[in-house]
Parts: structure tokens; C-alpha cells; sequence
């Protein structure tokens, strides 16, 4: 079956915020920015998407090939769909050539990519709206609410990377698997905000309403995306969570940008 119109087309844009959550060894969600998702066919019930920069989640595919997928576009539409990658890894071929000429691979040393997989959609989600005024209104929400949470708890991450899930323009995603299910969720998390060095306060919102199933000690990765581009991950448990409001005790973090693309830092 075709994949929904609305969904097909915000995954054929390019050049916009798309990310994937996979499942590792231990168990644990990892979610990586991939800006080569993209969409084959109208008729096609698959995306396709290159490998680049993709450290932990290549090991996590070998392991566990269930993802979590999402797109969000500037205007901050945005889809989530789970499925599974189909093990077929090609360095040629119309998937590796149709990745390889997009501008955003074909003229940046970086962002060439090596080979091609696609990734068969189970469900895909209703395409979403993020409205500006709501993230204004968490984040001011969240920041009102985390004044409880400074005790000093979990790891402490490096100065330059609290300051990029400080930013407002930033696009902030949660990934998690949740309780009784095999596949990995990925939501927009736009009110994610740092109450220290150590720990994330957010809100569940009228976008991510799913959010509400996470659970005290469940693990989670949260990703930042900021205009630079900058991208960053961190991973920690959550803690004091009320189904509308918690916090991320910190235990570890990852530049996921090059040139240190996956390499930890606390």
C-alpha cells in the first residue's frame, strides 16, 4: 500500500529535519539525525536513506533492524512513522544514486555517503502541526516548573552543548521505546530545557500527547538540532514524571556533527 500522500510529501523534502530512533544491545533507544530519509515512488510503501556519519545507529541495524522515524519541515509540520530496515545495503544503484545527488551529499566532503538501504513503513502517523505560540508558552511553563529539580543529580555535560538545548530556534526530539512494545518512538520536544548541567526539564504537549506514556527510570536519547546546524544527543533516565511534566537525569552525551560525529563527551 502507498504510503499517505501528506506523509510522502513531507518526506520528499529536502534539506529539512528528519530523524531516526533505533534500538541497541542493551536494550536503549539511540536517535540520530539523517537528513538522506527520503521517499522513492508514490506507489512505493518504503523510504530509502544513505549512511553517513551514522556510527551507533549502523551497530544498532545490525542488532535490531526496528526504527523510529521523523521529519519536521521549517514550517514545523512534521510525521512520525515506525518500520524496519530491510538489511539490503547497496553502494550502487537508482536508491545510491538518487541519495548521491542530492545537494545537500553531492558537494559536501562530509555528507558523502557510502552505501543505501530502505526501510519498510509499518505505520505511518497523521501528518502534525508544532505552533509557535505553544512552544513559547511550554518553554516558559517548563522553565517556571524546573526550579524543584535543582539537586545536582546525573552527569555533568559540557557548557557548549547545554547551551544548544538553551535555544528557542532549535528543533528537540525524544526517543524511547515504549513500555510493552518493540519499536522506538521518536517526538518533536520542543519545551526540552536545561535545569543544569545535569539534567532536562519538558512538558508533554497537545503535539506529543504519546509522551505521556513514558514512565520514572524508563531510558530515553534527546536530540537537538539547532540552526547552525549543530547536532548533539543525550541520554538519561526520566524522573519525577507526572504524565505532563518531568525531568532527564543526564548520563551520557554526543556530538553528532562532524567532525566528531559520534564520539561521546560526557
Amino acid at each position: 500500500m502507498a504510503l499517505p500522500k501528506e506523509f510522502y510529501d513531507l518526506y520528499s523534502e529536502p534539506m529539512i529535519a528528519k530523524f531516526m530512533a533505533t534500538v541497541g544491545p542493551d536494550n536503549r533507544p539511540n536517535v540520530s539525525f539523517v537528513a538522506s530519509i527520503d521517499t522513492w515512488k508514490p506507489e512505493s510503501d518504503f523510504l530509502i536513506f544513505g549512511e553517513f556519519l551514522m556510527v551507533k545507529t549502523q551497530e544498532n541495524l545490525k542488532h535490531n533492524k526496528k526504527v523510529g522515524l521523523l521529519a519536521v519541515n521549517l514550517g514545523l509540520s512534521f510525521a512520525q512513522a515506525i518500520g524496519d530496515f530491510n538489511g539490503d545495503w547497496v553502494n550502487k544503484g537508482p536508491y545510491f544514486d538518487k541519495i548521491s545527488y542530492n545537494d545537500m551529499f553531492r558537494y559536501n566532503a562530509y555528507t558523502k555517503i557510502r552505501k543505501a538501504g530502505t526501510i519498510a513503513v509499518k505505520t505511518s502517523y497523521p501528518r502534525d502541526q508544532i505552533g509557535k505560540l505553544t512552544i513559547v508558552k511550554e518553554l516558559v511553563s517548563v522553565k517556571t516548573r524546573m526550579r524543584r529539580f535543582r539537586d545536582g543529580a546525573g552527569v555533568e555535560i559540557p557548557l557548549t552543548v547545554k547551551k544548544k538545548y538553551d535555544q528557542m530556534p532549535a528543533i528537540k526530539a525524544i526517543a524511547y521505546i515504549p513500555e510493552g512494545e518493540a519499536y522506538p518512538f521518536v517526538s518533536p520536544a520542543m519545551s526540552v530545557y536545561p535545569v543544569d548541567r545535569r539534567s532536562l526539564a519538558f512538558a508533554v504537549s497537545s503535539y506529543n500527547t504519546d509522551l505521556a506514556r513514558l514512565k520514572d527510570g524508563q531510558h530515553v536519547a534527546v536530540m537537538v538540532l539547532t540552526m547552525d546546524p549543530i547536532v548533539y544527543q543525550v541520554k538519561g533516565t526520566v524522573d519525577s514524571f507526572n504524565g505532563k511534566f518531568g525531568r532527564i537525569v543526564l548520563t551520557e552525551a554526543f556530538s553528532s556533527s562532524p567532525p566528531l560525529a559520534g564520539k561521546k563527551i560526557a
